[in-house]
């Protein structure tokens, strides 16, 4: 994810025949946040990345094998971008005790850590305007963690039961 340090106007209330500013700013600035969400513990593991590629992959691969020591396989989900795929990543797969299961193309909906995406994006940026990027970085770090103590919330507004449709 790469939230952008400028407002997102999704909805307004504004009395007919009245102007209303909306509080803009450069927009230049952005964060690159990688993560995972567990459904089932609705645990979240999210680091801060200079970029996202191979190496922020394969950093993030290694954070989830800590955070759960005891399971001997890991599955873990993941769209098909191109850093997945990366002869590096495939190498340290190998040795991992994380399974990799890509998602059908073009299907952003299957993929529940763009569902938590959302909620940040609902939760700190939509409708917000914060004057320095210091202010939307420290609310959106703010957010994550509070999210072990918003458990329930998260859990019913990402969802853990998809239902596949039978094609016949």
């Amino acid at each position: 994810m790469h939230p952008q340090h400028n407002t997102t106007c999704t909805k307004a209330w504004i009395k007919v025949g009245q102007e209303k500013t909306i509080k803009s700013n450069t927009g230049r600035q952005r964060i690159n946040i990688n993560g995972a969400y567990n459904p089932v513990t609705q645990d979240i593991i999210v680091q801060e990345e200079e970029t996202i590629n191979y190496e922020a992959i394969i950093s993030l691969f290694k954070n989830i094998e800590k955070y759960y020591p005891d399971k001997n396989t890991i599955y873990a989900y993941a769209d098909n971008a191109k850093y997945y795929r990366n002869k590096n990543v495939t190498a340290y797969l190998k040795t991992s005790r994380i399974k990799l299961i890509f998602l059908p193309p073009y299907s952003p909906n299957l993929n529940l850590i763009e569902r938590l995406w959302k909620l940040m994006r609902k939760e700190v940026i939509n409708n917000k305007y914060y004057e320095k990027y210091k202010e939307f970085r420290e609310a959106i770090w703010e957010f994550f963690e509070e999210c072990k103590y918003q458990r329930p919330k998260i859990k019913q507004f990402v969802g853990v039961k998809l239902h596949l449709l039978d094609s016949t």
